[in-house]
């Protein structure tokens, strides 16, 4: 339903069961879904789950279907753009978790993919997740507030080993 802006979006069960689900956009209607489009793609955040019937569970990311829980092994995720990160690096703080959803709307960008640059954060050592383990919000590690790009008197091997010894 198109009113001004998009209130709800049907599609079809893409697992084949020949459901359809209702997705609702329209945020004063009850709990409801995000569309996001770039270029001639749509994205929808949070992921997309039936209750009843074949209970699927998806993300609809840049016009890709990702399976959550079934059907994974097929999975291929859109390409990746990792010039993101730097905004991503830039967006978090030293001390307070961000959620990747604030940061995806500070940056005016697809939640799934601020959260698979912050991943990409994570793994290289520039970034954490908190220690209750929530993959949705990170901050800086400590590291990264020092400003390790900066060499101070010593030379280069006092740099290296203040930057890795701390």
């Amino acid at each position: 339903m198109h009113r001004g802006k998009p209130r709800s979006l049907l599609i079809a069960c893409p697992d084949g069961c020949g459901g359809s689900l209702s997705v609702n956009l329209d945020p004063r209607a009850g709990k409801a879904w995000r569309l996001y489009r770039k270029g001639n793609a749509i994205s929808l955040s949070p992921s997309v789950w039936r209750d009843g019937g074949c209970k699927s569970h998806f993300i609809v990311w840049q016009s890709r279907i990702i399976w959550c829980d079934r059907f994974e092994m097929g999975n291929q995720e859109p390409a990746y753009d990792a010039a993101l990160e730097a905004d991503v690096l830039a967006a978090l703080d030293a001390v307070r978790f961000r959620s990747t959803h604030e940061i995806a709307e500070e940056l005016n960008e697809i939640p799934w993919n601020v959260a698979r640059a912050a991943r990409k954060l994570v793994d290289r050592g520039l970034a954490e997740y908190p220690a209750d383990a929530q993959r949705d919000r990170l901050r800086k590690t400590s590291m990264q507030e020092s400003n390790p790009e900066q060499p101070r008197k010593g030379g280069f091997l006092a740099w290296m080993r203040r930057l890795l010894l701390g």
